[in-house]
């Protein structure tokens, strides 16, 4: 029973550790996207690697699609939060285009002025949209798809697998009977056997 229980534990760490990974990515390559600066490498482990325990206890039980929606929507702010304060710490404000760094600056840090540029900026809130709405789609129904996409694989594998190893065809032997080789014509022009007569 207890094999069970840890089975079950670490499918559950694998897909909340997955489905946080996927929303990170996802977010990461919508806020670019829009015109957001791409977040360093550094910041999406550490996002992703904060976002799983969260993801682990989702993935526990059968969330309703409006828990999952709320879940995501606000995940999706906090990540463009972290993305535009982290990824634009440059002195500059890099080429963020709603300039999230320099209103943070200016308001003492409290990312009001991230929060505040999302939705002053439509492209970045309809990127951001659009990466909750994948989100949703793939921690909804990503799992089974997975599992057609790769019961539809085995197939097609096992079909090539059989198919390779399929047996050729026994060719039938037609044995000759002895006499004949007697009264067979002679492939070639040389009908004498033997050494040169000189040589003896």
């Amino acid at each position: 029973m207890e094999s069970v229980d840890r089975s079950q534990r670490r499918g559950r760490a694998v897909r909340g550790a997955a489905a946080a990974a996927v929303a990170t990515t996802v977010a990461a390559t919508a806020h670019t996207l829009s015109g957001g600066d791409a977040p360093p490498v550094w910041l999406l482990v550490a996002v992703t690697l904060l976002a799983t325990p969260i993801a682990v206890l989702l993935t526990g039980r059968r969330p309703s699609l409006w828990r999952t929606t709320s879940v995501v929507a606000v995940s999706q702010l906090l990540l463009h939060l972290a993305f535009a304060t982290v990824g634009t710490a440059g002195p500059a404000g890099g080429r963020h285009v709603h300039g999230a760094a320099v209103s943070l600056a200016g308001s003492g840090g409290d990312g009001a002025g991230a929060v505040g540029a999302l939705a002053s900026d439509p492209l970045m809130l309809a990127g951001h949209v659009a990466a909750a709405a994948v989100t949703v789609l793939l921690v909804s129904h990503g799992e089974r798809a997975l599992r057609a996409i790769a019961a539809g694989l085995r197939h097609v594998v096992e079909r090539t697998v059989i198919a390779w190893h399929r047996p050729a065809p026994l060719l039938r032997v037609i044995a000759l009977p002895l006499g004949t080789a007697r009264g067979a014509v002679a492939l070639t022009s040389v009908s004498r056997r033997g050494p040169p007569v000189l040589s003896l």
